[in-house]
């Protein structure tokens, strides 16, 4: 039999969505509850106390009180849902240029290169010491981890989490010619449901993580503040600052819940990347190196608004195949067409050169 809370999650996440419910509702429960344990130390008085004073109320006060309380509840969990895309870009390294934090940004990127090129000539020192199987998992994990090998000039990010989502931007434009943070948004919608299913899994694997961090931090830092401005609970407030290493166990989670995440995206543009040609209505090249230039001419349509070839152009009404454009006709005869608008690397607007980090 279904225990209340098991029922009460189970309403929840038919009501708010099981990824509101898992990656951001949860933490805040246990935030509070964190802090309402606080609270209760702090003033001398033990949940057997709570509990008394909570029986002494009418069955009327203790419904509005229950009321207020998942209120709060279901409101700090949307403040928190609100800053949860800035606060996984910050978290990523997407930091304010020019003055202290651009410069510490800077420094940043160059760590984050030297540590991947350091690792890449360990794996060019396999290879030469005929260790291939070693260098092999060594590259696996490195692919996972940084921007390709060739990228890694103007593709580092500051942090960790950062190059990880790097990787599986870049994953779909190294193989495909596939510039992904233009793209994905378009595809996603086409997704089959097992697929799509997946990916809002490994999402929601990565928004609680991220979640726990930003409130381990904050918990963490303003309870330990606090407690030792009073001066009277010295113990207490040492204890609380427990949630930073909590908060520190939670980046790690989201490192390898990134990994997942980014695995999960580069299975959809292996898979079913030509769904979004086909709902165009554009045929499906066979050539590879003719994909590579219909997927440029979609990215410079979609994020710089330069036509389609009117051979590409979709059309609602079925006609026959038309020739392919010069361009691909070159490609398919294995000439080195002359390409217009290269694709724009993720982290590069389109008229400015590579970033410095």
């Amino acid at each position: 039999m279904n225990t209340l809370l098991e029922t009460g999650l189970g309403a929840a996440e038919r009501l708010l969505g099981s990824r509101f419910v898992l990656a951001v509702l949860l933490p805040v429960l246990l935030a509070m509850g964190a802090t309402a344990a606080v609270v209760l130390a702090a003033t001398g008085h033990t949940p057997q106390d709570a509990l008394r004073a909570w029986q002494t109320y009418g069955a009327a006060a203790q419904l509005l009180a229950a009321l207020a309380a998942v209120l709060a509840l279901v409101g700090a969990a949307y403040v928190l849902a609100l800053f949860h895309l800035p606060l996984l870009r910050t978290l990523e390294g997407y930091w304010p240029e020019g003055g202290g934090v651009g410069a510490l940004a800077d420094r940043r990127c160059a760590l984050q290169r030297r540590r991947a090129m350091r690792a890449w000539r360990r794996v060019d020192a396999l290879h030469a010491a005929q260790q291939p199987t070693r260098a092999s998992a060594l590259a696996s994990r490195l692919l996972a981890a940084y921007p390709p090998r060739s990228r890694l000039a103007y593709g580092c990010l500051p942090t960790a989490l950062g190059n990880r989502m790097r990787a599986a931007e870049y994953y779909a434009l190294e193989r495909y010619g596939i510039d992904s943070v233009i793209i994905w948004p378009r595809l996603y919608p086409l997704l089959p449901p097992e697929s799509a299913a997946r990916i809002s899994a490994a999402r929601t694997g990565l928004d609680g993580p991220v979640s726990v961090l930003a409130l381990a931090s904050l918990f963490g830092t303003v309870w330990p503040l606090v407690l030792f401005a009073g001066g009277d609970h010295p113990a207490l407030a040492t204890l609380t600052m427990l949630g930073l290493p909590v908060a520190w166990i939670a980046y790690r989670a989201a490192l390898q819940a990134a990994s997942s995440y980014g695995t999960e995206i580069c299975v959809a543009f292996d898979l079913h990347r030509h769904l979004l040609l086909r709902h165009l209505a554009i045929p499906v090249p066979a050539d590879p190196a003719v994909e590579r230039l219909l997927w440029d001419d979609l990215a410079q349509f979609y994020h710089r608004n330069v036509p389609l070839p009117t051979q590409l152009s979709p059309s609602s009404a079925p006609a026959a195949p038309a020739a392919p454009p010069a361009r691909i006709q070159q490609a398919s005869a294995g000439t080195a067409p002359a390409v217009d608008g290269q694709l724009i690397p993720p982290g590069q607007t389109p008229d400015s050169s590579p970033p410095s980090r």
